[in-house]
């Protein structure tokens, strides 16, 4: 039976939390312990306690007190990832750290050299991992079917209230007491899909196509520091082109890809059954939508553990690549603040926390750039500036 230690159970935790108590069901893992430095005023501790979970305050007791323990989850504030993941690596523990990896390259680096030195396996919880998506994708690409991958563009918009970036310090930061955070759609709700469609890129060794050069376009239609709203083109080391479009600043929630080869085109939206092939000759196939969660991923890795898979499927090593992304649209732009300006409308709720922000023709313009693959500024967006260009 693996034994599972967790730290942080606020926040994203409850979903941890959940998948824990699913592979409890399945008899494939025991939640053992817990910690948090909340632990004594979350409303979750005394269920855990009941159960059986020890409880404490601080992970350092938790580690400890529990040398036993196969593998530590952590769904904590982006800037603590890498730290606690080298901590427990470094201890003998396996990890499965929420995604994102780390807010820089370094710290991305320094956790897959710290696995390696450990003999430990780290993983990372981009849940579009799991997807049979992405699965079919290779499995079109393997088969020559779709032929060589030249484009993969992903559309990712939704909704984010005030109380969204006012539930803790870090949210809405690109820093926090000087040190990095890089919060943002990019890095944060809209990861998934940054991740998956580097994912689709890959090609042969390469499981995750990286960044060569890219532009990138970061807008705030929110009061924070960081971006709600992006537009990113890059060129990948497979000779593809990444086009990515996201904002928090939407009306409704929407998810589209579109992977391009020179045989064929696979694409899939939200609230789709399928996906869809159609091949340059105009045949179709439907291919299985996109899904996966934390849940698949927890399973995944006890099957690992157990000797049933040969590896990850998102260990922190195919994750760099996603964090060059990251920060080179960070290092290559600066936020576009549009709060309290005629481009970014408030829009109240029954309380204050409630408060929506929505900036004007968002839909119409990131529709257009998916479809068409260009920059907000390119579009002639009226709230839009060109990006610098690195590469």
């Amino acid at each position: 039976m693996i034994r599972i230690g967790m730290i942080g159970i606020g926040g994203f935790g409850a979903v941890h939390l959940g998948a824990a108590r699913q592979m409890e069901k399945e008899n494939r893992a025991r939640l053992v312990a817990v910690a948090d430095q909340r632990i004594a005023t979350l409303p979750e501790s005394e269920a855990l306690r009941r159960g059986g979970v020890a409880c404490y305050a601080g992970h350092v007791e938790l580690l400890d007190r529990h040398p036993e323990l196969s593998l530590i989850t952590l769904p904590l504030p982006i800037m603590l990832h890498a730290p606690l993941t080298i901590e427990c690596l470094r201890r003998g523990f396996h990890v499965l750290v929420e995604k994102p990896p780390a807010p820089t390259v370094a710290e991305v680096v320094s956790m897959i050299a710290a696995a390696r030195e450990a003999g430990r396996h780290c993983g990372v919880g981009f849940q579009y991992s799991a997807s049979r998506f992405l699965r079919a994708v290779r499995d079109t690409v393997a088969s020559g079917r779709l032929g060589r991958i030249t484009h993969v563009s992903g559309l990712a918009m939704a909704q984010r209230m005030d109380v969204y970036y006012a539930r803790s310090p870090w949210a809405g930061k690109i820093t926090l007491d000087g040190n990095p955070v890089r919060d943002g759609s990019l890095n944060n709700p809209c990861a998934h899909t940054a991740q998956l469609l580097l994912a689709c890129a890959g090609q042969g060794e390469r499981p995750v196509a990286r960044p060569v050069s890219l532009q990138a376009e970061f807008f705030a239609g929110h009061d924070i520091e960081t971006e709600d709203t992006c537009s990113i083109r890059a060129t990948l080391d497979t000779g593809a082109i990444f086009h990515f479009t996201t904002s928090l600043c939407a009306h409704q929630n929407v998810l589209d890809l579109a992977i391009r080869g020179t045989k064929g085109r696979i694409a899939w939206s939200l609230g789709q059954p399928a996906a869809q092939f159609v091949a340059s000759d105009g045949s179709a196939v439907e291919l299985p939508p996109l899904d996966g969660s934390t849940t698949d991923l927890f399973r995944n890795f006890m099957d690992v553990l157990d000797g049933r898979a040969p590896r990850l499927l998102c260990p922190v090593e195919d994750t760099l690549s996603f964090a060059e992304l990251v920060e080179q649209a960070f290092t290559s732009t600066r936020v576009v603040h549009l709060h309290g300006t005629p481009h970014a409308r408030r829009e109240a709720g029954a309380t204050p926390p409630e408060t929506r922000t929505f900036i004007a023709d968002i839909e119409s313009f990131a529709r257009k750039a998916f479809e068409e693959g260009r920059l907000f500024s390119e579009l002639g967006a009226p709230w839009a500036r060109g990006g610098e260009g690195r590469g």
